[in-house]
């Protein structure tokens, strides 16, 4: 429900530009045409279809089965779905080793679900070759899933994967590829993830910091009803490369620093991602996607701060002259079908 990434691409030199509706069938080609389903605030799928072959791109997109019962009900068969076999972020919870494993273990079980509901031939892992590169965020590596797990687990549920390492080639339809060699491939090069650099991270000040909360809460109450707000407790946060902890209140724009609750703080987070958390709409988000952060206490709090962000990156203003306009009413009217399926599965997986 915005147009900031058109804007952007504009200044790149990308004069034309179309977003595309959610869950239409757009002709792009007399050969080729694309469908986007949107998911939540900010994700979406892409099916393209060419030459009677099918590729949907799931990438990250939270779909449950409801969605891919739509889907295929919008496009028909799919040939080969592209997807996220490994952990992309994490939401801070202190005890890891608790929460990680079943994270990873999730992602290869969405990755299933996604291929049978879809009646996919084929699924290609193509999200999460990555590795995390913060010393405050490096943790996530060792939890990871590799190529291999992603393939021993389809093959131990009877369902084909394709993998490919850059450079190769597929064509759509084809059950039973060779991934041997691009399995070693991999495997060499992950046995190498500990000659991988690892960044300490810039040193904000405190006063930048404080400056870019000012702004940000600025634009958060001016947007959103003061009684939604108050729902919002403050948040207590240490910073450990400042030596100190602050507190910030949304809700009466309030940002102050108390070493001494070093103890009682909520989140554990260095300068520098704090400080990108209040500079963007998508910042806290990315905090989240960068898991560059422990998550102590007071998660209920904490949850509802997100959704509040979430909804300020996806330009969703809730004071009624925001929310009342046209193009948000055109928004709604065409996410309404399935809108609250979507709903109930976001806050499902927020928990």
């Amino acid at each position: 429900n915005s147009d900031k990434v058109f804007k952007a691409l504009n200044k790149f030199g990308f004069p034309n530009t179309k977003a595309l509706p959610h869950a239409e069938t757009v002709q792009l080609t007399d050969a080729t045409k694309v469908f986007c389903y949107q998911a939540g605030s900010m994700d979406s799928a892409l099916a393209v279809m060419s030459e009677g072959k099918t590729v949907l791109n799931v990438n990250d997109c939270e779909i449950n089965a409801k969605d891919c019962r739509r889907i295929e009900r919008s496009i028909g068969k799919i040939d080969t779905i592209l997807n996220q076999f490994s952990i992309a972020g994490y939401s801070g919870y202190k005890e890891r080793e608790n929460y990680l494993p079943a994270q990873a273990e999730n992602v290869l079980k969405k990755m299933l679900t996604n291929h049978v509901d879809l009646g996919a031939a084929v699924t290609i892992p193509f999200a999460s070759f990555i590795y995390f590169s913060s010393e405050d965020n490096r943790y996530i590596n060792e939890y990871g899933n590799k190529p291999q797990d992603a393939v021993d687990y389809f093959t131990k549920n009877g369902q084909d994967m394709a993998v490919l390492y850059p450079g190769d080639s597929y064509e759509v339809g084809t059950v039973g590829y060779d991934s041997a060699t691009a399995l070693e491939r991999f495997r060499q090069l992950y046995e190498k993830g500990g000659e991988l650099t690892f960044d300490e991270g810039a040193v904000v000040p405190l006063d930048e910091i404080a400056a870019a909360f000012d702004k940000l809460s600025t634009h958060l109450r001016d947007k959103y009803p003061a009684t939604l707000l108050r729902f919002l407790k403050p948040v207590t946060v240490s910073i450990p490369d400042l030596e100190t902890t602050i507190i910030f209140d949304v809700s009466k724009g309030e940002f102050r620093e108390a070493a001494d609750a070093a103890d009682d703080a909520d989140l554990i987070v260095r300068s520098q991602p704090l400080h990108f958390g209040f500079s963007f709409p998508y910042g806290i988000q990315t905090l989240g996607v960068s898991a560059r952060y422990t998550l102590i206490k007071n998660f209920p709090n904490w949850r509802k701060h997100r959704i509040l962000f979430s909804l300020n990156n996806a330009e969703l203003y809730l004071k009624p002259r925001h929310l009342f306009t046209s193009k948000n009413f055109g928004f709604f009217r065409k996410r309404l079908p399935g809108a609250f399926n979507q709903l109930a599965y976001r806050i499902k997986v927020m928990r």
